[in-house]
């Protein structure tokens, strides 16, 4: 089972949370980005200036851009360089002990972004803040590199936070330099690496603004402005059905830069719009909470495998046994309700993955059974591999039916198998729709694939629906 920050430094995990320290896990990537909004309103003593200086970094390339008459002028160039941010040695909200950084932006992005926001002056736009909002119209830039790029600016900022909760909590340092400034950070016992510590309240879950769909997000729901840019799409973005088509970033684009006026309302909604935090204790993600509920779960139904000796040819038989558990605590022990928040709203997929990981990590554990996470694999991350030795592996990888299950089946899997030379396969559905046309379909289609004599994942069907109990059905 993965590791919490307080469990390796050996702490009570209170102590971060008293101190206001983001506990994630070791070695596993989290969905949690700093957000650039929530930096303005920052309690932390050592991060007060935080916000001005991430907003005074922009404000430079804003000046430089408006002096810009041609690609090729050295104010063009000096703002490109602005926009470089390399990755940084040993920050990651994944917080690995192998000291993975984050993605970064280098020169090629960083030149798209300049030019992006070139265009953007040109337009009469010069509000520094555009930088926070430039998810929605860039490609390539997401949450995490606004992320990264906010972390590089205050990361001098983050490093005296990081000493301040070291020495408070005694916890294990290391000496690290830094920009020329030398701290003492707080390292993972046994590996000296440093480790940059995050306080939650400047941590969301969701991107700034990461597209068309996140405009009225960032507007707090401005009906006025959605329905000035409504009318602008037209009949124009419909498909043949009648229906709207989805608007990449660079239609978004070119929409807001034809209408710079509603590009400079987006920008004011969006300073207006007070930022909304992420509720830590409730969690309603699942993204630290899968933990707990799988320590649980694991706890009040325990797996006994019955083997002696894991081999290729039995390896499948286990991991089905795995996932026929599984099946009975979703359907019988009430875990589907964990799929859904409070509101009944369905959980991301990457919660159910994590869960199971969880549980399945549990019962491995207890037979000396490897099981790893999304190993890098050709052309993507299988979300599990369940080993023993070289030749005896099989790839879990799990679904929704609400989501494109067809696309996984057909396209991802047999691509990781290849890459990772797995014996055999699962593809988990978990039933979270009433209709399963597609899920019939996807069945039909491995029945014809087996007929043929091809190689086809096994598909193993889990109900996460949550159903009235037995004293509530008339």
């Amino acid at each position: 089972m993965p590791k919490k920050i307080s469990e390796v430094f050996g702490v009570a995990e209170e102590d971060p949370k008293k101190k206001g320290v983001f506990n994630g896990f070791i070695d596993l990537d989290s969905k949690f980005y700093v957000d650039p909004h929530l930096l303005e309103s920052t309690k932390v003593p050592e991060l007060g200036n935080s916000y001005l200086n991430f907003k005074t970094h922009f404000t430079k390339i804003v000046h430089l851009l408006k002096a810009t008459k041609s690609s090729s002028d050295r104010f063009f160039r000096a703002a490109h360089k602005q926009l470089i941010f390399p990755e940084l040695p040993f920050v990651s909200l994944g917080y690995s002990t192998e000291g993975t950084s984050g993605s970064g932006i280098g020169s090629g992005i960083a030149l798209n972004l300049t030019n992006t926001a070139w265009e953007i002056i040109q337009a009469g736009i010069t509000d520094p803040v555009i930088f926070e909002l430039v998810g929605l119209i860039e490609e390539n830039i997401g949450a995490d590199r606004i992320s990264d790029m906010a972390i590089h600016i205050i990361l001098l900022d983050l490093l005296k936070y990081s000493e301040q909760v070291a020495k408070k909590l005694n916890l294990n340092t290391c000496r690290a330099k830094a920009r020329g400034t030398e701290f003492l950070l707080p390292a993972i016992p046994g590996s000296n690496r440093p480790t940059v510590l995050i306080p939650y309240e400047i941590l969301n879950d969701l991107p700034v603004a990461n597209g068309w769909d996140d405009i009225d997000r960032v507007c707090a729901h401005n009906l006025d402005l959605r329905n000035r840019v409504n009318e602008i799409i037209g009949d124009s973005w419909k498909d043949e059905a009648g229906k709207r088509r989805r608007i990449t970033k660079r239609e978004l684009k070119y929409i807001l830069l034809d209408h710079p006026e509603v590009l400079q309302d987006l920008v004011e909604q969006y300073k207006r719009n007070p930022p909304k935090k992420y509720d830590f204790d409730k969690d309603p993600s699942g993204q630290l909470i899968w933990h707990d509920i799988a320590r649980e779960y694991v706890n009040l139904y325990p797996l006994i495998l019955g083997i002696d000796k894991v081999t290729p040819e039995n390896i499948l038989q286990l991991v089905l046994k795995i996932c026929r558990h599984f099946k009975v605590l979703v359907e019988d022990n009430g875990l589907s309700v964990h799929f859904w928040d409070e509101s009944k709203k369905l959980r991301n997929e990457r919660f159910a993955q994590l869960l199971f990981f969880g549980i399945a990590d549990a019962y491995c554990g207890a037979h000396n059974l490897d099981l790893n996470r999304e190993p890098n694999a050709g052309r993507g991350p299988v979300d599990f591999k369940i080993s023993r030795g070289y030749d005896a592996r099989v790839n879990v990888e799990i679904k929704y039916t609400s989501n494109n299950i067809s696309s996984g089946y057909e396209k991802q899997l047999p691509i990781y198998d290849a890459a990772e030379r797995t014996q055999y396969s699962i593809f988990l559905i978990i039933r979270t729709t009433e209709s399963i046309k597609a899920l019939e379909e996807l069945i039909k289609f491995r029945k014809t694939q087996v007929a043929n004599g091809k190689r086809a994942p096994e598909i193993f069907v889990v109900d996460g629906r949550i159903f009235p109990s037995a004293s509530k059905v008339k």
